[in-house]
């Protein structure tokens, strides 16, 4: 985990920091809630640069399509951030947030920016609690933001309609399954999640690691599932 200081402005580079410092330390929810935040943002900043970097090495012009769409993509993580700083302003002592709510804002976001609700329709399937460490919050949304994009570029090639179902669940033994489904035409053939794929496989495989969670793609000719599992202690 990123070190507070290394990206967050540290109180010396404020006016008034004494002050604001022993508000602080009165409010150590607040100052946790704060670096939270802090770690989520920085997060974030990795993953945008990550792109910028693919990006800066691809040789000729990128269509400004393309470029909309990476757009509209870093516009749904900025949001995801925005709605767990709520989360975490009106629980701030919180170790666990729930993400079902999250998730289903997310994907309505991604589906509203890269496709439209008449060409993909999103079906939602979560039921019961799906509470994880605050801290694993942003890296499953990073996840499922680059299942979703990949399928709403890539699953219907010829622009036919199609359905996308996203949900999550607890496991009889406790771990939580986040699942996205598409209807599309499935991934190439041989192709290996473990190694294969291009920034967008790498980085889910890396956000994963990160959280302790398994992942698997299951393809077929008639749609992709992905499916993660994270351990049930994650819950916190």
């Amino acid at each position: 985990m990123a070190d507070r200081n290394a990206v967050c402005l540290s109180d010396r580079a404020w006016p008034e920091a004494g002050r604001r410092s022993a508000f602080v330390d009165l409010h150590p929810a607040l100052s946790e809630a704060n670096h939270r935040i802090c770690n989520n943002l920085s997060l974030l900043a990795s993953s945008v640069s990550i792109r910028a970097a693919h990006f800066s090495r691809a040789e000729g012009a990128i269509a400004a399509q393309e470029v909309a769409a990476i757009l509209y993509e870093v516009s749904a993580r900025i949001a995801t951030v925005g709605q767990l700083h709520r989360l975490l302003a009106r629980r701030p002592e919180s170790h666990s947030l729930d993400l079902k709510e999250t998730l289903r804002e997310l994907c309505e976001t991604l589906v509203s920016a890269l496709s439209s609700r008449e060409r993909m329709e999103l079906i939602w399937a979560a039921s019961g609690e799906c509470s994880v460490r605050s801290d694993h919050v942003l890296p499953i949304c990073l996840i499922v933001t680059e299942v979703v994009t990949n399928s709403l570029k890539y699953a219907h090639p010829t622009g036919v309609d199609g359905k996308l179902m996203v949900g999550c669940h607890r496991d009889a033994d406790g771990s939580l399954l986040v699942e996205v489904t598409d209807d599309g035409i499935g991934l190439p053939d041989g192709f290996d999640m473990a190694t294969d794929g291009g920034i967008g496989a790498k980085t889910i495989r890396l956000l994963a690691r990160q959280v302790g969670a398994d992942i698997a793609f299951t393809s077929e000719s008639i749609g992709t599932e992905f499916t993660l599992r994270l351990p049930g202690e994650d819950e916190g």
